[in-house]
């Protein structure tokens, strides 16, 4: 596929996803070793439910295979229209269901229906212009084999196969050590708000009191266009609420500046049972695709 009909066929799906998705996988680990399969728990995609593809690449088959005649090669964020779910399998190192699909074609021809497995499914594609170089990349969100959440971005203006840059974020354990993997919720943080675009990940398990919350970076070439960037953790923040203990955070954004200020609040019980609260404030400022941690300055 050209660039100019990859960006046509992107523009499909604009919207925003919705204030609830949430994107899930994750098992339950006993002793060392591969978690058991019956284990495993994923988000579930529903008939008429658009999602997007959120690997590089991946094959639209015939039938609820893997061996199954590819009718199809799907690119990163194409759009695309649950039918049915299928049947719960293992492909590969991934656990999740099988899915029956309708790819809509760019230049209005019926839809294509074939069937994807559900690990390379997603609710979150994001569209903007992440380096700052005039043109619009596609940003997805799928769950690693490590259980880790994987940012992808894709320039398109770049031929393939090098016009995806991904990197690994960690997320909340759904268990303390019994667990691997949990849930993500994905946002766009504007360039106004932050003094650069980033894609703001949280993860807060409802059956665990670890939360973490990362912050994405995509950084190209000086503004150049046509070139890959790359995709960086610009800040990661882990908190826990367990009381008595607790250990949160508040982040804001000096977007002139282009500086993270972070409030740290810590709250433990004491011997004689009374907690204490102790604040720290941490100033970070962005550099090279990161918020490094800003030295404090030194009084005389």
């Amino acid at each position: 596929m050209t660039p100019s009909a990859l960006l046509l066929a992107l523009t499909l799906a604009q919207s925003p996803p919705p204030p609830d998705a949430v994107l899930e996988y994750s098992a339950s680990v006993v002793e060392e070793g591969a978690p058991d399969p019956a284990s495993f728990e994923f988000t579930a995609f529903t008939a008429g439910q658009t999602v997007y593809l959120g690997v590089d690449e991946a094959n639209l088959r015939a039938s609820a295979a893997a061996d199954a005649s590819v009718v199809r090669t799907l690119m990163l964020g194409t759009p695309v229209k649950v039918v049915k779910a299928g049947e719960r399998a293992k492909v590969g190192e991934y656990v999740n269901t099988w899915y029956q699909v309708s790819v809509v074609d760019a230049k209005g021809a019926a839809p294509v229906t074939g069937w994807v497995f559900g690990n390379t499914l997603t609710p979150f594609r994001f569209e903007a212009d992440l380096d700052g170089d005039g043109e619009m990349e596609v940003a997805t969100v799928v769950m690693s084999n490590e259980f880790k959440a994987r940012v992808r971005v894709l320039e398109p203006g770049v031929k393939p196969p090098r016009r995806v840059s991904s990197v690994d974020v960690a997320v909340a354990s759904t268990a303390y050590g019994e667990g691997r993997g949990g849930p993500v919720t994905v946002k766009l943080v504007p360039a106004k708000q932050a003094g650069v675009p980033l894609l703001q990940l949280d993860s807060a398990p409802e059956r665990c009191g670890d939360f973490v919350t990362s912050y994405v970076s995509y950084t190209g070439a000086n503004g150049k266009p046509g070139v890959l960037g790359k995709a960086k953790v610009a800040l990661e923040l882990g908190g826990l609420m367990d009381p008595p203990n607790e250990s949160t955070f508040e982040v804001s954004f000096r977007p002139a500046e282009k500086r993270a200020l972070v409030v740290r609040t810590n709250v433990e019980e004491e011997e004689e049972g009374k907690p204490q609260k102790v604040t720290e404030r941490e100033v970070y400022q962005w550099k090279d695709g990161v918020f490094a941690q800003a030295k404090p300055v030194a009084k005389p």
